[in-house]
C-alpha cells in the first residue's frame, strides 16, 4: 500500500507529465475548481486566484510555447499534515516561444495539494524564477 507521501510524488509527476504535454485536457483534472486556488507563473506579475482564472492563465501561458521541456533538478521534497501535501523543487525549463525565440528558466516550485475523495489535487502552484 503506497503512503500519502507516494501518493503526492504520484500527483506531482502526473502535474509535470501534463505541463510538458502543454495540454490542458491533461492539466485540467488535476486541479481544484473552485474559487480559492492560485497560481503564480515565472512570468506573473499579480497571484491568480480562482479556477477560472488559473485556467485562463495556464492556457495563455502554455500557449505561448512551441516547445517546453521541463525536468526536476533537486525534489520534490514531499510533507504532508492530513489531506493537505505540498511538494518543492527545481524545475529547469527550456522551450521555444510560438515567436520563434529560445527560452531558458530556472524555476524554484512550490505545489500545494489537497486529498479530495481520495485523489491528490493541486490546490495551488507557485512557480518563481531562481537567480542565475
Amino acid at each position: 500500500m503506497s503512503t500519502d507521501i507516494d501518493q503526492v510524488k504520484a500527483a506531482f509527476a502526473s502535474y509535470f507529465a501534463a505541463l510538458n504535454s502543454r495540454d490542458m485536457a491533461q492539466i485540467e483534472p488535476l486541479w481544484v475548481h473552485d474559487d480559492a486556488v492560485t497560481q503564480v507563473e515565472p512570468n506573473s506579475e499579480v497571484i491568480t486566484v480562482g479556477w477560472n482564472g488559473v485556467r485562463r492563465n495556464l492556457a495563455s501561458f502554455f500557449g505561448g510555447f512551441s516547445e517546453l521541456k521541463i525536468v526536476v533538478a533537486d525534489g520534490p521534497h514531499v510533507q504532508v499534515v492530513g489531506d493537505v501535501g505540498w511538494t518543492t523543487s527545481i524545475t529547469p525549463a527550456d522551450g521555444k516561444t510560438t515567436g520563434g525565440d529560445t527560452v531558458k528558466l530556472r524555476v524554484c516550485s512550490t505545489q500545494v495539494f489537497e486529498r479530495r475523495g481520495g485523489v491528490w489535487l493541486i490546490r495551488s502552484n507557485i512557480a518563481l524564477p531562481t537567480p542565475q
